[in-house]
Order: structure tokens, then sequence, then C-alpha cells
């Protein structure tokens, strides 16, 4: 109430603290808040200042500051960022910084907003291990904002859901994760091996309650007694080889395809990346020496941790980024000879963040500017906005100015502004960002259906689901270097490359992988496909045992 207006009714209390009593400079000794946005926070010159600010508001001495700011760096994989100004950041480590800053003043209560937005799957299971063990160690209390199913099912020990400002499902998450189909109702995410357990129930009439690998693995093995012993379904695809370097792409990954490729067929290359290699000024190598082709019509998803050089690569498709040594060609032609405005309606990106890219006084004339830039005439700028307001859902809208827009219509804004110029090639950087399942679901729709239309996407992201379940092909980066480069089934099997990456498998992915002994091929990507393969098991499993029946009945039946 000190600094937001409108109206209060009701009490809020903390650690004993009226909030109507104490101001926030108060009330920061006894709560730490991580904001979701985390360029809201930061505003000293360097990483070591920013977590020093709040020590030193608490009159600490400088030996337990130094300990202090050295333990939190270390905790977000900061350490050797001391000096670096925080606008240099990359958007995650952004993140991991404002995580540190209250970290390292220790309150007794921790507040974070989706505090994992934006990390690399193991750097997400970091922060969170050190919050718990913050709690563990120093009692504190945790409250986190979270739209990640995985973390909250690992981490929280009580969920609250809420809707239009109410509280209306309460429990543990083991409680209202069960309830799949409410949940999805909401537009809310639950862990893929709860939805696994969900599908089984609803088609196979079990009773399953698993939400965990080890619980999903007990649940399932203990089905297929009888298949230990047999050779997977599909044996090669488990081990077929990673390319590291650019290649042609096997009509076999393509969606909806079924049968036997012997021979790749190459498409002609949209984007060429030859010996790439890009500096900041007085900074370190962000890129060094990548190569890579990307075809057209392909959905090529972009991962590594953060820092590894993922949309320092893609600035580079639309001239925003010039190459410090080697080229990039784009439909054959050298970057370096085009504005970006003429890559502009080669290559259209998508930034991070929807507010970077958002001016216009209402939706209709931010779809409408680009178009309008190209040239066209003001009829076909008229068909194309229109068309676009339709296709993303946004005609209702279409006099609102955006900027008032929740953070996922914003989103649909900015991609209906990049289609209606029509590019042949579409970069999303972090799109799905702040949206939740029911938004990241309709956003990966449209984008999916525009690659079916034969646009070429280009995805950089750290939801692995997501990569599993839309990109034909992956590349792995890590320190501006290529780590992998492949059919996304055949990089997620690449246990060590993963790791070195500081990424992960999905769950289901995990889980399929544990449980090759018995059968299984080990490389499912989404929940549908392990189910359905898992049943195909459990069927020939049957079969051979009604086969191993009649052989012993013949058997007794001979003289």
């Amino acid at each position: 109430p000190h600094l937001v207006g409108g109206t209060f009714e009701g009490r809020v209390i903390v650690a004993g603290m009226d909030t109507r009593d104490y101001g926030p400079g108060q009330m920061s000794r006894q709560v730490g808040l991580v904001f979701q946005d985390p360029e809201s926070q930061l505003f000293n010159m360097t990483v070591e200042d920013e977590v020093a600010f709040g020590l030193e508001s608490l009159g600490l001495s400088p030996s337990e500051m130094e300990e202090r700011i050295a333990w939190a760096l270390g905790v977000v994989r900061l350490t050797g960022l001391r000096q670096r100004h925080p606008l240099q950041l990359s958007g995650g480590q952004k993140k991991r910084l404002a995580i540190a800053t209250v970290l390292a003043m220790r309150p007794q209560v921790l507040v974070l907003d989706e505090p994992v937005t934006g990390l690399d799957p193991l750097g997400r299971h970091e922060v969170l291990s050190v919050v718990e063990q913050l709690k563990r160690e120093r009692e504190a209390t945790i409250v986190m904002v979270e739209q990640d199913a995985e973390a909250v099912m690992a981490w929280a020990d009580r969920m609250v859901i809420m809707e239009e400002g109410r509280l209306v499902i309460e429990g543990s998450p083991r409680q209202v994760f069960s309830r799949v189909e409410l949940l999805h109702d909401r537009g809310l995410a639950v862990p893929q091996l709860s939805e696994l357990a969900h599908l089984f129930n609803q088609r196979q009439g079990t009773d399953f309650h698993f939400n965990t690998e080890d619980e999903a693995y007990s649940a399932l093995a203990g089905e297929l007694p009888e298949t230990r012993f047999l050779k997977p379904l599909h044996p090669k695809s488990a081990q077929s080889p990673v390319f590291s370097t650019p290649r042609e792409v096997l009509l076999s990954e393509k969606p909806g395809f079924s049968g036997l490729v012997q021979t790749p067929v190459a498409y002609p290359p949209v984007i060429q990346v030859e010996d790439l290699c890009y500096r900041y000024d007085d900074g370190p190598w962000a890129l060094a020496g990548v190569n890579l082709s990307i075809e057209a019509g392909d959905f090529l998803a972009i991962v590594g941790q953060n820092g590894s050089g993922k949309t320092t690569l893609v600035k580079h498709f639309n001239g925003l980024l010039r190459p410090t040594r080697g080229r990039v060609l784009v439909l054959g032609q050298d970057t370096t000879g085009q504005s970006v405005g003429q890559l502009a309606r080669k290559v259209g990106y998508l930034f991070q963040n929807p507010d970077h890219q958002i001016f216009a006084p209402t939706v209709w004339e931010e779809i409408a500017f680009g178009p309008r830039n190209l040239g066209l005439s003001e009829a076909e700028v008229a068909a194309r906005t229109a068309e676009a307001l339709a296709l993303f859902g946004l005609e209702d809208r279409a006099d609102t100015p955006p900027a008032v827009l929740g953070y996922g219509l914003r989103r649909q804004v900015t991609l209906a502004a990049v289609w209606a110029m029509r590019p042949q090639v579409l970069v999303l950087d972090e799109p799905t960002v702040g949206l939740d399942w029911r938004g990241t679901r309709t956003l990966m729709e449209e984008v999916s259906d525009l690659n079916s239309q034969g646009h070429t996407i280009i995805l950089v992201t750290h939801d692995m689901k997501l990569v599993a379940e839309f990109a034909h092909q992956v590349l792995v980066l890590d320190e501006g270097r290529t780590l992998a480069y492949g059919p996304t089934r055949q990089v997620f099997q690449q246990e060590a490359i993963l790791r070195q990456a500081f990424l992960a498998p999905p769950p289901i992915t995990a889980l399929a992988r544990r449980m090759r002994p018995y059968g299984l091929r080990g490389d499912s990507l989404t929940v549908e496909e392990f189910y359905q393969e898992y049943m195909a098991l459990q069927r020939l499993d049957k079969e051979q045992g009604r086969k191993v029946t009649k052989s012993q009945r013949l058997c007794r039946l001979a003289p």
C-alpha cells in the first residue's frame, strides 16, 4: 500500500510484520524478492557491485560481504563474470544475477517470481537446489510463482492454483497434479510423467499415480516381466550417430513420413554459416568458428546453456550483427552486402522480450508497419493485416494499444507483425518465456502450421519438451562452438554431449532410455509416442507368452 494505488482490504502479515505499518525498505530485511523481469532490478555497473549493493545496506563487514558475494555468484555460475556490466549479460544470466543479489542477503522469506524462466535445465536444477538448501539450513520460507510443472513437482511442499484473483485449488503437488484434465482446462501444465499416468488410466483403465521417473519406472517395468530379454523393437535408432557438421536431412525425420529411406535427400540451404566468429567489444569470443547449413522448410532448435552464443548466432541471420570473421549467406547472398531492412524481407525475427519490438499506437498499426515498409500497396497492406489479425486471434484487439495487452497477447502481436511480412525464415528467440501452458500450446501450434506451409523455423529455447515435440533438427552450442547438429531423436541420445552443454532430455525421453532393458527403443520424444511403443511391446509380450504356452502343450502331448 505504500507504493501502489488501489483498494486494500484485509491484512498481510509477514514474519510478524503488518505490511500496512512497514514500508518496503523495512520489509526487505525479512523478505527477498526476485522480480519476473530481472532488468527491472539491476542497476549497478558490474556484477560484483550488483550483489554487494544489498549487503552494504545491511552494514556487513568487508570480509563477510566478500564471502557472501563469492558464494552467491558460485551458486548461479557467474563467478567468472564479476567485472562484467549486467546489461552485457544474456537474458538467462541476468535472471541468475538477480537471484544472486537476493540469495546473498539470506532473507527469512524468499519470494521468487518465475525464478527459473530463461535458465537452461541444469541451471534451473542448480538454482532450485540452492533454494532448497537455503530453506533447510536457515529455515527460510520460500514462496515461488512458477509455470514449470517439473520444478514445482520436484521442490514444492505445497501448491495453490490461482484464477481471477482467487485461490481455486490447494494441496500437495502430488494431489494437485493428479487432476490433469482440470489443470489443462485452466491452461496449466502438468509434469510429463503425470500426463503419462493419466493417459494410461484414461485409455487402459489402469490406476497409476506416478509423477516422477522412479515411480513411473517401477510401475511400468512391473507390467513387462517377460520383455527384459527381448531386443528393442527398433535397435538402430538409439545408436545412430550425431552429425556435428552441416549435413543432408533424412526424409525419415520429416513429420508425417512413414517408411524406410535408404539415401538422404538434399534440400537447398536457406541459411549457410561458414566459419563464423563474433566478438563483442573488448569481450570474449561469443562465436568461435560455427559452421551450419539450414535447409528450406526445416524446423531447427538451437539449444545450449545461457551464454553459449545462441542469440548471438541468430542475430547474424537478419543483419543485427555482422561477422567478425567468416560469413553468413541467406538465400545464397552474403549478409555483409545487405541492410537489415533487406534481410527483414527474408528473415523475420522475434526478440526474447516482445516489448523490445512493440511501438505502434494500435495493434492494427503494429502489424501493418512491416508490410507498409516493404512498399506494398495500401490494399495489400490492409489485406495482410486483416489476415494476420484473424490467423492469430487478434481481430477484437485491432484498435487496442499493444502495450496495454497481457504478455501472451503482446507475444501474439509480435508474431503476427512478423508473419505479415511473409518472410521465408522465421527466427523465434525464447518465444514461450512468460507464457502459460495454453499460451505456449497456441503459439507453438501456430508456428508449426507456418512450418507445414513451407516456412523455415529457427527456435532458440531452453524448453526441451518443445524441442522434442516440434523440432526436426537440433543444434547444440557450447561457448560459441558446435557440440552437435543432427536429428532431434539422435541428439537426445547423446548423454555426454548434453551433460557438457548443461542440458537434459525431457523426462519422458529419460524414462524411455531407462527402460531399454525391457525392450523399449529408448528414444521416445513425447508422451504419446512412449505410450504407443509401450503398448506395442506389451502386445508383443502377450503374443510371445501365448506362443510359449502353446509349445508347452504340444510338448506334453508328444509321445
